[in-house]
């Protein structure tokens, strides 16, 4: 079920959705710096307790290291915030091959954008709750 706050106009809305679609399919192609740029250079993704990445390289190196995804799926679950923050509460559910099992890394995301001085979008924030990780 999507909640969208009616404070963001459908046009912003809408290039959030393509945002994340591209996000998903590039990560699937195995584009993993067409998922890092969808960062701002100083973004930080973190999940509030050991892990913490900030800034371009380590952006970069973050999604680089990463196994490329069978499949991921990012359902929005909440979108608010206003046209220069816009904010997104995601469902995320990954499945990956590593060392020759599949794995499921299933979670939740709250997403800040922030809007750049040539308009488009970038995460600003992303923090990351895991709920369940581990070999299918």
């Amino acid at each position: 079920m999507t909640v969208t706050v009616a404070t963001l106009p459908p046009d912003v809305l809408l290039r959030l959705e393509a945002k994340l679609k591209s996000m998903t399919e590039n990560m699937v192609l195995g584009n993993k710096l067409g998922v890092s740029r969808l960062y701002a250079d100083n973004a930080l993704l973190t999940d509030l307790k050991e892990s913490r990445v900030e800034g371009r390289e380590a952006i970069d190196r973050h999604w680089a290291e990463l196994p490329p995804y069978q499949t991921w799926q990012l359902n929005v679950l909440e979108t608010g915030g206003d046209i220069d923050t816009p904010r997104q509460r995601l469902h995320s559910l990954a499945r990956f091959d590593l060392k020759g099992k599949v794995y499921i890394d299933e979670g939740y995301c709250f997403v800040v954008w922030k809007k750049q001085t040539d308009g488009d979008y970038l995460i600003y924030l992303d923090i990351y709750h895991p709920l369940r990780f581990g070999a299918e």
